[in-house]
Formats: C-alpha cells, structure tokens, sequence
C-alpha cells in the first residue's frame, strides 16, 4: 500500500482520468455515469459486469481501497449533485455506512467480494464528492428534498 500522501495523488490522478474518460457527458449525468462505471470495475466479473481487461489500465488501481474512494466520490458527487438527496442525509449516511464498515457490519453489495475496510483517505474522499455535488446543484439552480428514502442493498 502507497503513503497515505501517495495515495491521495494517485485517487486524484484517477479521479482527473475518469473525468475525461466521461468527458463527452454533461455535468452532473457524467458523475451518475462514473459512479455506474466505477461499481463494474471494482466487481469485474461478477453479475454480469464486464472484466477488468474492458476499461482503459489508466482507470484501474489493484489497490481496492483507492477504488474505493474513487467509486465513493463520484456516488457521493452524483447522489448529491442530482438532487436524489440532501447533503446532510448523504453525510449521515457516509456516517452510518462507514461505522458499520469499522464494525463489520455493512452489507455487501457483492456476495463474493468483502467490502473494502474503512480508511481516512476514503472517507475525506465521500466528504469531496458531497461538497463537489453540493456546487454541482447550487449550479444547476435546482433544489434537494429535506429528506429521501435512503437506497437499500438488498
């Protein structure tokens, strides 16, 4: 594993890449599109997701944890960026899932793969992409609802 500093040039590295790997989108759709990119590559293979070999080599990291907080920022941009939900609910529940990760409890999106454990890096990552959302929708000039039905895994 990379320095904690070598490893946040690396997810902003990454994060710069998918952007323009996107690029052709509209902003915040482009987010949305990432974050449905991201979910294939970190469960290649699995459930009908194309393998790792589909996406450029400079989109991937075999390190889990930094894809992580590279699939994490672009949920978090999109989610909030769109208006789905308020960032308030969208920071509680980082807040929840991230606890239940250091408590082994969070659920598993893919039954074969365990979830990555929790890292400062990814959570200063969600807290990014929530503030990046943030703009992305006082740019939009459209509003959030005070609350949302939070998305189930199951």
């Amino acid at each position: 594993m990379a320095s904690k500093s070598g490893q946040v040039a690396r997810i902003n590295g990454l994060l710069t890449a998918w952007k323009a790997y996107r690029a052709a989108l509209p902003e915040p759709a482009r987010y949305c599109q990432l974050k449905e990119d991201l979910y294939k590559v970190r469960n290649a293979g699995w459930n009908g997701n194309p393998p790792l070999a589909a996406w450029p080599a400079n989109l991937v990291d075999p390190d889990d944890s930094v894809m992580a907080a590279v699939e994490h920022y672009f949920l978090c941009r999109c989610w909030v960026g769109t208006g789905q939900y308020p960032a308030w609910q969208m920071r509680a529940m980082n807040g929840i899932y991230d606890a239940g990760k250091m408590l082994g409890a969070s659920p598993r999106h893919n039954p074969t793969k365990p979830t990555t454990p929790i890292t400062s890096t990814q959570m200063a990552f969600q807290e990014a992409g929530v503030r990046d959302g943030e703009a992305d929708l006082r740019k939009s000039g459209k509003t959030a609802p005070l609350v949302a039905k939070p998305p189930t895994y199951w």
